[in-house]
């Protein structure tokens, strides 16, 4: 697999989603308004904790098991069996949950959160299947279609005066679109599976499904804990703050996602200086984009929330800050987390999971009562620098890795450089409208990313890895 041609090519069709859910989300936000978008984030918080069960890790461990070539059509069978009896219960439990979900939502949707957890677990399941079949970026266009598909939906139904359901009849639609074509596309057939195969699943899922929930918690607990002690305008402000720090890491999530398959067949034939390297070099490629995104959003926080969205979501400015901190060694977390999965060590994800979780939802618990958005934020930077620094010392035991330090260092200090650029340029120009706003980070990315090519080593490997995006 061509790795920065498959990276490179996630990432152009991930910046396309990223820009149609910037503007999409820009639109809801002024459309709805904090407590009604509030609502809907609660509804994905909940949809997300229900999918983590029904998944329980199964995804990575049939994408392990396919990419490793191990009886593909039989794992295949395994994972869709174990995944309708996991769909079957989840679902009636929401349902019996029907009353209490609806007064912590603040809208009736038990229904539609069963076809949505149906509809997203079965599409995530064949595009992992994909993965397996070392085809990552094949899976670009299926994402955008269905990130378009939610948009238009959305904001066709918003129109119409759906309110708060019209984002999740868009989820609903796009998922649904997602699983039939990812399902079209599949090479691996169906067969069924014997004892052996569902075994084989258990044994990786029971770990992988351990550190599954570790990254529901990272990614939900801090809203879900916000629902239950705040307001649902508070819940809508911080997700927003949150949402745009992912845009930030966006290039480093999909470079991990392609990453996986290629680190995982190193693994399986024994390349393990091919695997080292490729881990290092990863480590600078997942943080390039993150250590400027840090300065420029503590210096901009304010400007950002409330040019784009309205004054109403600057409450999340502090928070918002902390968020972006928490990204870089979220960043490298991704790069490590990829490499022990492709070593087959579930086991050590499991233990740095139930480490940092436990901390995520006790630090949640104690902190935002009694310092609010910035204590949620604050529990979810302290929890992934434990687990970060946890998967550090496991990998380090399956295999030696060269963190690469003057890289980071130069991209640190092209990144200061460009913060007294924003320094420079915001003492001449108010920062009060978009056209402002998109001249400051214009020059911050000129100024950066001359800094960064100024380094032959990291312009060797910057534009050596275009090269092998197009090429």
């Amino acid at each position: 697999m061509n790795l920065a041609r498959a990276s490179g090519l996630l990432f152009a069709v991930e910046l396309v989603n990223t820009a149609l859910g910037f503007f999409g989300t820009v639109y809801f936000a002024r459309e709805l308004g904090a407590t009604a978008l509030g609502v809907f984030f609660l509804f994905e918080a909940t949809l997300y904790t229900m999918a983590t069960v029904v998944d329980f890790g199964l995804r990575g461990a049939v994408e392990k098991r396919i990419s490793a070539g191990d009886d593909p059509a039989r794992m295949f069978g395994a994972a869709l069996a174990l995944k309708l009896v996991l769909i079957a219960v989840v679902s009636t439990v929401v349902l019996a949950a029907r009353e209490p979900l609806a007064a912590y939502i603040g809208v009736d949707l038990a229904l539609e959160l069963v076809a949505v957890v149906a509809v997203f677990e079965l599409s995530m399941l064949a595009v992992h299947v994909l993965h397996g079949e070392l085809r990552v970026a094949q899976t670009a266009v299926l994402h955008f279609l269905r990130s378009l598909t939610f948009v238009v939906v959305a904001v066709s139904l918003l129109r119409l005066d759906y309110g708060v359901r019209a984002l999740v009849y868009g989820l609903l639609v796009s998922y649904g679109l997602l699983l039939v074509t990812a399902t079209l596309r599949l090479e691996t057939p169906l067969a069924m599976p014997g004892r052996r195969h569902l075994r084989s699943l258990y044994d990786y899922a029971k770990f992988n499904g351990i550190w599954g929930l570790g990254g529901h918690v990272y990614n939900w607990m801090d809203v879900i804990v916000i629902g239950l002690f705040l307001s649902q305008a508070a819940v809508g402000a911080y997700e927003l703050a949150w949402r745009l720090t992912t845009t930030a890491i966006m290039f480093s999530t999909v470079f991990a996602r392609a990453l996986f398959p290629q680190l995982s067949a190193f693994e399986a034939d024994g390349a393990t200086e091919r695997l080292s390297a490729l881990v290092s070099d990863s480590l600078t490629t997942s943080l390039l984009l993150i250590l400027p995104s840090v300065v420029g959003i503590a210096l901009l926080s304010r400007e950002l929330l409330g040019v784009i969205f309205g004054p109403e979501y600057v409450i999340a400015a502090g928070a918002f800050v902390i968020l972006i901190v928490e990204k870089v060694p979220q960043a490298a977390n991704l790069v490590l987390d990829k490499g022990i999965q492709a070593f087959d060590k579930p086991k050590y994800g499991a233990i740095a999971t139930v480490v940092s979780l436990s901390m995520n939802v006790a630090l949640n618990l104690a902190l935002v009562p009694r310092l609010g958005l910035e204590g949620a934020a604050l529990a979810t930077l302290i929890s992934v620098v434990v687990n970060t620094a946890i998967l550090a010392y496991y990998f380090r035991r399956l295999l030696p890795v060269r963190f690469p330090v003057d890289d980071i260092a130069w991209c640190s200090l092209a990144a200061l450089v460009m913060g007294g650029a924003i320094v420079a340029v915001t003492r001449v120009l108010v920062v009060d409208t978009p056209l402002g706003l998109i001249a400051v980070v214009a020059v911050s990315a000129a100024v950066y990313g001359a800094g960064v090519l100024a380094s032959p080593s990291l312009r060797e490997k910057v534009l050596g890895g275009m090269r092998s995006a197009m090429g």
